[in-house]
C-alpha cells in the first residue's frame, strides 16, 4: 500500500498496516505493527465496532490517511477503548481528532493521556450493544477484555490471550526474542504479560478460570491474529498447560 502514514509533529506517526478487514458483520479488525524498542517491530490490532453509526475503537492504531478516510465512511468515531495496561501509545490521537469519549480501568495509567471520560468497572455499561466487560482482579496492574455475545461470541483481549499463525510485521530480532521468551504459533497467554501482571507469590489461575466459564467461539487479541470457531477450546488447553 502507499507510504502515507502521515508525521508524528504532535502524535506519533502512523506505521505501517494491513486494509481495514470486516470481520464480522459491524466487526472490523486492523492488523498493523508496533516498535516495541531498538530494532524491534511486531504485529498489534485495533477492533472496530460499529453501532449504527456510531464507531468504538479497541485498542486503537494509527491509520494511514488512505486507511482514515475508509474508517469515516464506515461511521463516526465516538468511543475509544483501552483494555490493556500496556497499550495507548495511538488513543490520544483518536480522542482529540474526533472529539471521542475515552474509557479505560481506574488506575490504567502507564499511558497518562487521555484522561479517562468514563471508567470500565464491574457490571459498568459499555458503548457497544450486546458486549460484557471482563475484567481480570488478581492483576498487578489494570486488564480488562471485552466479549461481543453476537457471532458465537467473539472475545477481545489485548496482551493476555493472543492467538498466533505467522510472524507478520515482525523483525527478525523481535521474532527471535519472543520466541526465547515462549512465543510460538499458537494461541497463548501473553509470557511477558503474564510475568509483569503476577504478583510475588501470587497467580493469576483464578481469573482465567472465570474467563473461561464465558461463552465464546472466537478470540482477537491485540497481537496475533483472529481465532474462530475454536477459540474457547485452545484458551482452555492454553490455560491447562500454563497453569496445571
Amino acid at each position: 500500500m502507499a507510504a502515507d502514514f502521515g508525521d508524528s509533529s504532535k502524535y506519533p506517526a502512523a506505521l505501517v498496516h494491513d486494509p481495514i478487514e470486516q470481520i464480522f458483520p459491524d466487526i472490523f479488525l486492523v492488523h498493523g505493527s508496533a516498535r516495541v524498542g531498538p530494532g524491534m517491530r511486531m504485529n498489534r490490532n485495533m477492533i472496530i465496532a460499529r453501532d449504527g453509526d456510531t464507531l468504538t475503537l479497541i485498542s486503537p492504531v494509527r491509520l494511514s490517511k488512505t486507511e482514515e478516510a475508509k474508517l469515516e465512511i464506515l461511521g463516526s468515531v465516538k468511543h475509544v477503548i483501552r483494555i490493556g495496561y500496556y497499550h495507548g501509545i495511538d488513543e490520544r490521537y483518536y480522542v482529540e481528532r474526533y472529539g471521542a469519549e475515552f474509557w479505560c480501568q481506574a488506575g490504567s495509567d502507564h499511558y497518562a493521556e487521555p484522561r479517562p471520560a468514563r471508567l470500565l468497572a464491574a457490571a459498568g455499561a459499555l458503548p457497544i450493544t450486546g458486549a460484557e466487560l471482563f475484567l481480570f482482579t488478581q492483576t498487578r496492574f489494570p486488564e480488562a477484555a471485552i466479549l461481543i455475545k453476537a457471532h458465537g461470541g467473539l472475545l477481545i483481549t489485548c496482551d493476555s490471550l493472543q492467538h498466533w499463525t505467522d510472524w507478520s510485521y515482525c523483525t527478525l530480532l523481535a521474532k527471535t526474542v519472543v520466541r526465547i521468551f515462549g512465543f510460538s504459533l499458537r494461541t497463548l497467554i501473553g509470557t511477558f504479560w503474564l510475568k509483569s501482571m503476577t504478583p510475588k507469590d501470587g497467580s493469576l489461575k483464578a481469573d482465567f478460570q472465570r474467563l473461561l466459564k464465558l461463552e465464546f467461539k472466537h478470540l482477537i487479541g491485540a497481537h496475533g491474529r483472529l481465532c474462530r470457531d475454536r477459540a474457547r477450546e485452545e484458551v482452555a488447553a492454553e490455560v491447562g498447560r500454563v497453569f496445571g
